[in-house]
């Protein structure tokens, strides 16, 4: 096996543990008998993710520096910002997926309620708490984690398998299966910013922007916890042009200097 590398299997299992961590951690806060809050689960995923996110770098890769171990070296900046622009643009496309398959499966009542309860924004701390987990802990974690360690590791033996497998946990950890379909189209852009900007900080870009674009939607009323975006056929046309111009942006450049450096230094 080459230096820092793992098998798609072992990735597997990692993911598993640390989903199986997070909701350990969630069982103990619901022992105090009220529902765990927003900030207690971000806390809980930061907490069982870092934790063994640490044990794969360990396990597969002690010789390199943390920052290089998880994908976070320099790039072309531009990939940065079509990132952050592509946060922005999926988000209606996403929202479209969600809704089709919503008719298909409603939400039941009792989980539109418990998801009324953690996204609340009636106050400025609601917001604020939001912002904070939606947008900064949640992206950084989970990106760290799989298009970070996991997939740092993976693409020593082949970009296919390391694409795959980290998109695969990426969907199956989040639990709802109406959410599937949608998080699949986040989780192929998401690796395809990762392979061709060899580093992870566009995907940080992204993961944040689209989140924040999820705040924005509950804020302003346009959604709802309990109420998905409705979607008009000429936005939602409008953000797949947009996408696609900005993926193929992303491939020009891809071809520039700093990223040609960093999907080198990514493979190595």
């Amino acid at each position: 096996m080459p230096r820092g590398g793992a098998t798609p299997l072992a990735a597997l299992l990692w993911t598993a543990a640390a989903y199986a961590a997070f909701q350990l951690l969630i069982n103990l806060l619901a022992l105090r008998g009220t529902a765990p809050d927003l900030v207690s689960l971000g806390a809980a995923e930061a907490l069982a993710y870092t934790a063994v996110m640490l044990l794969v770098l360990y396990r597969h890769d002690r010789s390199s520096s943390l920052r290089a171990a998880l994908g976070l070296r320099p790039t072309h900046p531009g990939l940065g910002l079509v990132g952050v622009g592509l946060g922005a643009s999926l988000k209606l496309p996403v929202e479209s997926l969600t809704l089709v398959v919503e008719r298909f499966f409603p939400t039941d009542d009792a989980q539109l309620v418990a998801r009324a309860a953690l996204y609340r924004t009636e106050t400025l701390p609601d917001v604020a708490r939001l912002l904070v987990v939606s947008c900064l802990m949640a992206p950084l974690i989970e990106e760290l984690f799989f298009r970070g360690a996991l997939f740092g590791r993976l693409i020593k033996a082949g970009v296919l398998g390391a694409v795959l497998t980290t998109g695969i946990a990426f969907v199956l950890v989040h639990s709802d299966p109406r959410h599937w379909p949608a998080l699949l189209l986040v989780t192929a852009v998401l690796s395809y910013l990762r392979v061709i900007g060899g580093s992870l900080l566009p995907c940080l870009g992204l993961h944040v922007a689209f989140n924040a674009a999820g705040v924005l939607a509950l804020v302003s009323g346009a959604a709802s916890p309990t109420r998905s975006m409705q979607v008009s056929w000429g936005w939602l046309g409008a953000s797949w042009l947009a996408s696609g111009v900005l993926l193929g942006l992303a491939l020009r450049l891809a071809e520039r200097q700093p990223a040609v450096q960093a999907r080198a230094e990514d493979q190595a």
